[in-house]
């Protein structure tokens, strides 16, 4: 008896270690998820959020202006992707908050006054929201008139100043009103005058004051034509032309700039409109940069003054020795604004729609970011967040003052790696009486009761079931487990879902919330079973009575939510589309930096789930079949 006793045992304890090595699907495991130690505040956050503050010009009368921002991830002409767009108040004021990939360290920053470049490296935590970043176009601005003679103080130190962190080649946009006549210097016209001040008139045509005659004028440079200003020694002066313009035109002029030598310069970019007696009224400036040695693109704004009847385009510069070019000098305005909305037709999207004016994709207008939910909380998960996948891409539609009107989801349900019937939604940050409607959902049975707007009923917050049942989307093939997570067996094409939610009036952005708002699993289709991501809040259906219980280590008193003892999520969130793990392989066995990532709170690794060399094994992730 005690040797079949023994025999039994041993049976036990051998199936046991072979169901171990089987369900993790590792060969000679460093760490298993308990071992992780991760900080309390750490979230399992691919992304940061990130505000961004941008004051425009002072020389433009945003009275009736909603002017557009625009925020890529680097610059378009380097293929950068749209990250945000939005307006600038009736003060030229533009502050926005919106989340980036945690290893973005820069971001583009494109607007009527130019584009800049701002880092994001070197910023504080203050909890999930980094530091504000802020960008001041008017330092750039000066309102005196050119200067004759050796300027009292050289721009040099400032414009260095301000040209840090700007990019090192980017030349300008041709815009489809120019007012520039022989902008890129390829017909070799060009007058004298007196001086900047001489009496001018409209005749589409270049004139270059005394001092720099001789000094100035077509050159080829590396086949392509320029305007040139060359000399030995010190010299000021201009290139100048004159335009139509009336009172309270927006006047926008751009133009590409480089340098040569080592010598001292200064050099402005002005716009000085004058009435009909030819006498200036004003006087905008930018100050350039002087020592760049390739291309890069300057813009000067402004609202012209009353009394106005033209506008003078000047090209200013004191040269010290060594060469200054100029090419594409662009003058765009006055401005045209169908619907009235105060955004300009070319920059709305919605040109005839004074509701509407821009698109805010999340992540981007081509790439869908993923969720990937454990399922079995408040107990122990498995840990190859692979219980259910889904992708989505988020198209907020704003007015021109930043309000939401629209919100149109996109859902790519991908894999189910659970025999539990789950169903699948988010809460957004508006009331639920904010939503006027949702169309796109599927609720085929019936423990999801829903409003008269068919968002759900019952909920202080707007909150979207998109589905009730993701099998109903994922049929389930007859093998394996689950769906899109067992090698070898049947594929299953993923099941694309458009939810649009449309508002009963505009909400601001900061009040809908950001994208992907508040996402959650209804588990085995247990009303009050919520798994949200970590620290996310539950909604106002969930079964508080789970918090604490098995190993849930929630306390709503100190706002942790769905984290175990050992600070472990059920659900994580990436900015593209997520290579999962196949069914019971530990991500940190198929995601090779990931234990490394959040151990070190985010600070190593933090593109743990691109597919760069050495990051994967991907025997353990589940690969779609060819």
């Amino acid at each position: 008896m005690k040797k079949q006793i023994l025999f039994f045992l041993a049976i036990v304890v051998i199936s046991a270690a072979c169901s171990r090595s089987l369900n993790n699907n590792e060969e000679n495991p460093t760490k298993v998820m308990d071992d992780l130690v991760i900080a309390d505040n750490f979230n399992f956050e691919s992304t940061k959020l990130v505000e961004v503050s941008i004051t425009l010009p002072f020389t433009v009368n945003y009275t009736n202006i909603n002017a557009r921002v625009v925020v890529y991830d680097k610059s378009p002409d380097d293929g950068g992707v749209k990250l945000f767009v939005g307006s600038a108040d009736h003060s030229g004021q533009f502050s926005e908050g919106f989340s980036v990939p945690s290893y973005l360290t820069e971001i583009y920053v494109s607007t009527m006054a130019g584009d800049v470049i701002i880092s994001l490296v070197e910023t504080t935590k203050s909890g999930s929201v980094l530091k504000s970043f802020s960008y001041d176009f008017g330092d750039e601005y000066g309102t005196d008139e050119p200067v004759d003679g050796t300027p009292e103080t050289s721009s040099q130190a400032v414009a260095q100043e301000i040209i840090q962190g700007m990019s090192n080649d980017y030349t300008s946009k041709m815009a489809s009103q120019d007012l520039i006549t022989n902008g890129t210097f390829d017909a070799n016209v060009f007058g004298s005058q007196q001086d900047w001040s001489s009496a001018m008139t409209v005749d589409a045509k270049w004139y270059i004051t005394s001092h720099l005659n001789g000094f100035a004028g077509q050159y080829n440079d590396a086949g392509e034509n320029v305007l040139r200003i060359q000399k030995s020694n010190y010299r000021y002066g201009g290139v100048t032309q004159l335009i139509d313009a009336a009172s309270g035109d927006l006047i926008t002029l751009t133009a590409d700039y480089k340098s040569s030598g080592s010598q001292s310069k200064s050099v402005w970019m002005y716009l000085i409109p004058r009435n009909a007696s030819g006498s200036p009224l004003a006087y905008y400036s930018r100050t350039i940069s002087a020592y760049n040695t390739n291309w890069k693109n300057y813009t000067v704004a402004a609202t012209m003054p009353a009394n106005t009847a033209s506008v003078q385009v000047l090209l200013w510069q004191h040269i010290y020795g060594g060469e200054i070019f100029w090419d594409n000098v662009i003058a765009t305005g006055p401005v045209t604004d169908s619907d009235n909305d105060g955004v300009n037709d070319e920059e709305d999207e919605y040109p005839n729609d004074a509701t509407r004016a821009y698109n805010i994709y999340y992540p981007n207008d081509t790439d869908y970011g993923s969720l990937a939910f454990e399922d079995n909380w408040p107990g122990k998960g498995d840990y190859d967040f692979n219980d259910l996948v889904v992708g989505y891409q988020f198209k907020q539609v704003v007015n021109g003052n930043n309000a939401l009107v629209e919100l149109e989801s996109k859902f790519i349900l991908r894999a189910i790696g659970a025999s539990y019937t789950n169903g699948f939604g988010f809460e957004m940050g508006l009331a639920s009486s904010d939503i006027a409607n949702v169309s796109g959902h599927s609720i085929v049975g019936n423990y999801i009761t829903l409003g008269g707007n068919n968002a759900e009923a019952n909920q202080s917050k707007g909150t979207i079931i998109v589905t009730d049942n993701a099998f109903t989307q994922l049929v389930h093939p007859g093998g394996g487990t689950g769906v899109n997570t067992t090698p070898g067996q049947t594929y299953v094409q993923p099941v694309a879902m458009t939810i649009l939610t449309t508002l009963t009036s505009p909400v601001a952005l900061s009040q809908a919330g950001s994208p992907p708002y508040n996402p959650f699993i209804i588990v085995n289709q247990e009303r009050g079973r919520e798994v949200h991501l970590p620290n996310y809040t539950p909604t106002s259906l969930a079964d508080n009575a789970l918090f604490g219980t098995s190993l849930d280590d929630s306390n709503p008193a100190i706002g942790k939510y769905y984290k175990t003892q050992y600070n472990l999520p059920w659900a994580i969130d990436i900015p593209t589309v997520f290579d999962y793990p196949v069914e019971k392989a530990l991500i940190v066995n198929a995601h090779l930096h990931f234990a490394e990532w959040a151990e070190s709170s985010g600070s190593q690794f933090n593109d743990w789930y691109l597919d760069n060399s050495g990051y994967r094994n991907d025997g353990n992730i589940f690969q779609v079949p060819e």
